[in-house]
C-alpha cells in the first residue's frame, strides 16, 4: 500500500476522532478504520471516557473477517488493561496483519509497548503517518504526559487595537454567537477553566458548556485577594461542586465557604502573587490534565510572563475601542527579540471575527 494512501486513511482515522471531542477526557481522541483489498470495511472511534477505544470499536463493527487486513490508529494501540481491555490484544486475536500509527502515546503505561507487542506477534506496524496532525489533535493529553503538567490554553476576546474590556470593565459577549460557541466547544475539550477575581467580579460568568455538546469542566477562581461576593453565579450555582477557589492561606481564612459546596486550593505565593507553579501541581494532584485560562489581561500577562502559556487563542473583533484595557497590561518586553513567537499558528473566521491559534515558542509542544 502506498504512503498516499496511508495518509489517506489516517486522515479519516483523525476526522473519526474528532467525534468523541469533549466526551474523552482524560483519554485522548482516537479514531480507527480497517482497510482490506483497498477498501473500508469498518470504521470506530472513542466516545467517551469508560467506552470501547477506537480499534475494538472498529473491531465488533466489521461485517466480515478482518484477518490480513491492514488497521489504521491515530495513537499508539494500548497494551493494558484499565477500564477496558489492552486494544494490542484484540489486534493480534483478530490477526490484524498491518498496523499503521500516527504517533506513539507517551503515557508512560503504553510508550512503546503496544507497538513492541504487536511486532512481537508478527504485525508489520508503520509509524509517524501524519504525525504533526496525530499530535495536534491530542496537544493537551501528549504535552501533560511529556512534561506532567497542565496543558494551558489562554484564551483571549479583543478588539483590533487590542482592548479587552472598556475602562468600566464591559467586556461581556464583545465577540460574535458564532465565536462563543467556539469557546463553550474549548470549555467541552478542557478539565478546567481558570478565570481571577477581577473577572469573576465584573463578568460574574457560569463557565459552562451550554452551546455545545460535552462535560462541563472545573470552575476555578485564581485569586489572592479574593474579592467578589458570596452572590456570583460560580458560587451559588454549585451543586455538583465543580468550582475551586484557589488562593493564599491567608485570604483563604477570611473567605466563608458557607454551604456553597466550593473546594479551596491554598497556593503558595511571592511577593505578593500567586505562585503559579504551585497551582499547577495542584491542578495536577486534582488530575487535572487541561486548563483554559479565560481570565483577564492581569492573569494572563501572568501566565505569559513565567511561559506557562502552552497554546493561545486570540478571538479578534472588527472593532475599535480607543481607551480601554489592553489584552497584557503587565506583560512588557525591552527588545524586539524578547516578542513572543510561535512555532505552528494559523487563523480563521467565525463570522465577522478573526481567530488565531498558536503554539508559543518556549512551549514545549
Amino acid at each position: 500500500m502506498t504512503a498516499d494512501f496511508d495518509r489517506t486513511y489516517m486522515a479519516r482515522a483523525l476526522q473519526l476522532a474528532e467525534k468523541g471531542r469533549g466526551k474523552t477526557s482524560p483519554n485522548p481522541l482516537v479514531g480507527a478504520v480497517i482497510v482490506k483489498s483497498s477498501e473500508i470495511i469498518s470504521e470506530g472511534y472513542h466516545k467517551a471516557v469508560g467506552k470501547d477505544h477506537a480499534e475494538i470499536m472498529a473491531l465488533k463493527n466489521a461485517q466480515e473477517s478482518v484477518a490480513g487486513s491492514t488497521l489504521y490508529v491515530n495513537l499508539e494501540p494500548c497494551c493494558h488493561t484499565g477500564r477496558t481491555g489492552p486494544c494490542t490484544e484484540a489486534i493480534i486475536q483478530n490477526k490484524i496483519k498491518k498496523v499503521v500509527i500516527g504517533i506513539k502515546d507517551p503515557n508512560k503505561l503504553v510508550n512503546g509497548k503496544g507497538i513492541r507487542q504487536l511486532k512481537k506477534a508478527g504485525i508489520e506496524v508503520v509509524i509517524n503517518v501524519l504525525i504533526n496532525e496525530s499530535f495536534y489533535i491530542n496537544d493537551s493529553y501528549i504535552f501533560y504526559h511529556l512534561n506532567k503538567r497542565p496543558f494551558v490554553t489562554l484564551k483571549l476576546a479583543q478588539t483590533l487595537d487590542g482592548k479587552i474590556a472598556t475602562l468600566s470593565h464591559e467586556s461581556k459577549y464583545l465577540s460574535s454567537k458564532k465565536s462563543l460557541t467556539y469557546v463553550h466547544k474549548l470549555r467541552a475539550d478542557v478539565d478546567a477553566v481558570v478565570i481571577g477575581s477581577q473577572t469573576a467580579k465584573y463578568d460574574n460568568p457560569q463557565l459552562t458548556v451550554r452551546l455545545s455538546k460535552g462535560q462541563n469542566p472545573y470552575c476555578i477562581i485564581l485569586s489572592r485577594s479574593l474579592n467578589f461576593s458570596d452572590s456570583l453565579n460560580l458560587i451559588k450555582n454549585n451543586a455538583d461542586y465543580k468550582t475551586i477557589i484557589a488562593s493564599t492561606e491567608k485570604s483563604l481564612k477570611t473567605f466563608s465557604q458557607k454551604k456553597n459546596n466550593v473546594i479551596t486550593w491554598t497556593l503558595k505565593s511571592q511577593r505578593d502573587k500567586i505562585d503559579l507553579h504551585d497551582f499547577l501541581d495542584k491542578a495536577k494532584q486534582f488530575n487535572i490534565s487541561s486548563i483554559l485560562c479565560e481570565g483577564g489581561s492581569k492573569l494572563a500577562s501572568s501566565f505569559i510572563t513565567q511561559k506557562l502559556v502552552d497554546k493561545i487563542v486570540l478571538v479578534t473583533v472588527p472593532k475599535i475601542m480607543g481607551k480601554g484595557i489592553d489584552s497584557f497590561t503587565s506583560f512588557k518586553t525591552d527588545k524586539l527579540s524578547d516578542m513572543v513567537g510561535f512555532n505552528k499558528h494559523y487563523t480563521f473566521k467565525s463570522g465577522e471575527d478573526t481567530i488565531f491559534v498558536g503554539y508559543p515558542k518556549w512551549g514545549k509542544a
